[in-house]
């Protein structure tokens, strides 16, 4: 079948995992007749309510949150990068000979290299930052920093001030990976002329579900005991919305966060009126938003806006960050969801509105997209096969239409792979935030957090090394705290105890390092 026929919401939205599975279609021209029904249809009936009228919660395979990052490394040398200066002309002509040229369908077109990503929580964004970071490096590109490198947000949720970036010698920024918010007057001031502004968004009740779990919302609103915490949420969301404690915050994890990360500041605000110009000026400002639920298609269409090739879109297959923890199994009922819809009216409009206008960019890509997207599919799916069986040796992939030759070498491999950390790391020492010992130091601790991650000790008795190793560094910890009741503080303080000592175990940060960290969160708390 067609994309059309085969990329309708299903009842299970794990889309994280984007499958590339080949598929076998009819007649190229059964792409438009089926699109314009889609979008009758869709227009009528409303896409998201048939995706979210039965959903449940079963949505195990969740991507981690992203650990305490290192907020500073006082020890900066002078190690700097042997190759930091990068010829960029020799850079593009070496990528571009390697890897079958910009764009196979438009070989007029020119290649776009600044782009601004708006970065949303639990929507598909790490496997996005991780396409772009490997683009941005590998061009010697200039990216915004937050001036604590390798911390995951540029001013999220309060927004970004000049105070929180990186100060770089550079003539331009060229890309912004990072969790911030839309502020359409200082990013288009701090980013390149040409640069390319994105986001991606999710169907906002399999948004909800992972944001719920995932940041310990049932322990925020004391729902732990519950047999279904989601639901009992979901009797009255605006109980738990509009207590005076929750409307203390700038923004809130299970209401209208879509809206609010690209430029919606009061989450509580859903005027028709105002939604229909802050979505208009969304439509205005940004050339492509992408829709998880159809992941890829929106990078081909990436790549069509971007002038990039194929190789410059591929991605790993496996889940970034996979984390299990436990979520009950549960269904909702439709006044449940009804009244989700209803507390983030704003979130559902903003979806509804760019997945019409996602389906509407694949109209207009012409008849043969499809026959595209399959080709991108099939290469991302033998290019995983290969880099998963741990390569010595080059190989190229033959090209297509829309793609010349592909030359995939096992450094490659290794770079598809990496996850956002080990990107920041990389990049973070490029732009001279750390030197060179302090840089290896940290993808050392961090590949060693990686391998005990993937390779989980199941036995009792194995488990007791990894177990005395944490309760030393908690008792180190506790040390530097005397007279104190840490654990009782820092959960006082919304502090999670587990992930302090996982970003320690990482090397993210020394003991003295983390002590001198808590002890400006938990002031910061008591002010």
């Amino acid at each position: 079948m067609r994309i059309l026929a085969t990329q309708a919401p299903r009842r299970e939205m794990v889309m994280w995992n984007f499958p590339c599975k080949r598929k076998i279609g009819t007649a190229s021209t059964t792409l438009l007749i089926l699109t314009s029904v889609f979008v009758l249809l869709y227009h009528n009936l409303g896409i998201s309510r048939q995706g979210t009228a039965r959903s449940s919660s079963a949505d195990t395979n969740l991507r981690a949150v992203d650990a305490i990052q290192d907020d500073s490394d006082a020890r900066v040398t002078k190690e700097w990068r042997d190759d930091a200066v990068i010829n960029e002309a020799a850079v593009e002509n070496r990528v571009l000979n390697a890897h079958g040229g910009t764009n196979g369908f438009n070989p007029q077109c020119k290649m776009k290299k600044s782009i601004a990503f708006m970065k949303v929580q639990k929507a598909g964004s790490q496997t996005t930052a991780c396409i772009l970071q490997r683009f941005g490096y590998e061009y010697g590109l200039n990216f915004v920093l937050p001036k604590k490198c390798l911390s995951v947000k540029l001013g999220f949720p309060e927004g970004m001030t000049n105070k929180i970036l990186m100060k770089q010698n550079v003539d331009e920024y060229n890309l912004l990976v990072y969790h911030t918010v839309y502020d359409r007057d200082k990013l288009h001031k701090l980013m390149a002329p040409d640069t390319q502004f994105i986001a991606i968004l999710r169907e906002p009740f399999s948004h909800l579900k992972s944001c719920f779990f995932y940041f310990h919302r049932d322990k925020r609103f004391a729902l732990l005991t519950e047999k279904n915490p989601l639901g009992k949420y979901l009797d009255n969301p605006w109980l738990y919305e509009g207590s005076k404690k929750a409307k203390k915050k700038p923004v809130s994890m299970t209401k209208n966060l879509q809206s609010y990360v690209l430029g919606w500041k009061d989450r509580f605000n859903q005027d028709r009126e105002e939604v229909r110009k802050f979505i208009s000026q969304l439509d205005s400002d940004f050339p492509l938003i992408l829709i998880l639920e159809y992941f890829d298609a929106s990078v081909v269409l990436l790549r069509r806006l971007m002038c990039w090739s194929f190789y410059n879109i591929l991605y790993d297959s496996q889940p970034r960050n996979e984390q299990t923890y436990s979520k009950p199994q549960s269904m909702y009922t439709e006044q449940q969801l009804q009244n989700h819809r209803n507390s983030s009216w704003v979130d559902y409009q903003l979806y509804d509105h760019f997945n019409r206008s996602l389906w509407s960019k694949i109209q207009a890509a012409g008849p043969d997209f499809q026959d595209e997207l399959e080709a991108f599919q099939q290469l991302n799916h033998d290019v995983n096969s290969y880099c998963a069986g741990k390569p010595k040796k080059k190989k190229t992939f033959p090209g297509s239409k829309w793609n010349g030759p592909v030359e995939i070498k096992p450094q490659f491999c290794e770079d598809l792979k990496k996850e956002r950390f080990q990107w920041d790391i990389k990049i973070c020492y490029r732009a001279h935030a750390y030197g060179k010992d302090t840089m290896l130091a940290k993808e050392a601790g961090f590949q060693k957090y990686k391998e005990n991650r993937e390779n989980p000790v199941t036995t009792a008795t194995k488990a007791k090394g990894p177990q005395r190793k944490s309760d030393q560094i908690l008792n180190d910890l506790k040390k530097r705290f005397p007279g104190v009741d840490l654990i009782a503080v820092m959960t006082k303080s919304g502090i999670p105890v587990s992930k302090v000592v996982t970003a320690i175990k990482q090397g993210q940060y020394t003991v003295d390092g983390a002590a001198q960290r808590l002890k400006t969160l938990i002031q910061n708390t008591k002010q």
